[in-house]
């Protein structure tokens, strides 16, 4: 169980530590592109004191150098007011303003149900941050298109041959009205083992009104664990 807590984590921390080196990219390119307007403008100084005339080149010299060097300076301003809010937005352990996450834990005071041929886990909010995550019935809304990292857990306290369970997407967009299969999650079970957990996490692209859920295929003599730290299912936002 530890070990999956700890691989979920890793997988959060993975997706931000590639966001950072996007965001570090981005910079590097702005304080390039500043790098070469300033040369732009030395070089059409330069040029502008051999060609043109010297009574007047003594008198526009520094105006143009005020100029070139007060724009600099703003932008490098500019730049070091980026990277601040950069560091600060994820330093600290604390996650960006931007962000959202939704993690749900299994309703304790309803049961899970099998309609048909799969289990329905009951779930509840455990925590949320922003609102382009939300919680519809039992499905996981999102309200911006973006990438997302998905993750589920479910801990089975039973013998079974095959245990596991599927994260599947219903569109908004299209007309059918059939799911998308996400994330499948599927071992088998051992005859010593009464106590199994099976994990899936991955990155996807969805997009505004997107729902997602998490389906058990049924098994009749398979218990599923009701502790939070043992079965639960969410999504945070990455972009």
């Amino acid at each position: 169980m530890l070990y999956k807590a700890l691989f979920s984590l890793t997988a959060i921390m993975f997706c931000l530590s590639l966001f950072l080196a996007h965001r570090v990219s981005v910079l590097e390119k702005d304080f390039q592109k500043l790098r070469g307007d300033i040369s732009q403008q030395l070089n059409q100084q330069r040029s502008g004191g051999v060609h043109g005339k010297p009574a007047k080149m003594s008198k526009t010299r520094e105006g143009m150098k005020q100029s070139v060097f007060q724009r600099a300076q703003s932008s490098l301003e500019s730049f070091s007011r980026r990277v601040k809010r950069e560091q600060s937005s994820c330093g600290g352990g604390a996650w960006p303003r931007f962000y959202s996450f939704l993690p749900l834990f299994l309703n304790k005071c309803v049961l899970p149900f099998p309609p048909g041929n799969i289990t329905v886990i009951p779930w509840t909010v455990s925590a949320q941050r922003g609102s382009t995550i939300s919680q519809r019935e039992n499905r996981i809304v999102v309200q911006e298109d973006g990438y997302y990292l998905v993750f589920g857990q479910v801990l089975f306290e039973s013998q079974s041959t095959v245990m596991g369970h599927v994260i599947q997407s219903w569109s908004s967009t299209e007309a059918e009205t059939r799911p998308t299969e996400l994330l499948r999650c599927l071992q088998d079970g051992t005859e010593e083992a009464f106590d199994n957990t099976c994990y899936s996490a991955g990155t996807v692209h969805l997009l505004q009104g997107d729902e997602l859920e998490m389906l058990i295929p049924f098994r009749p003599p398979a218990l599923i664990s009701l502790e939070a730290d043992s079965t639960f299912f969410g999504v945070v936002q990455l972009n």
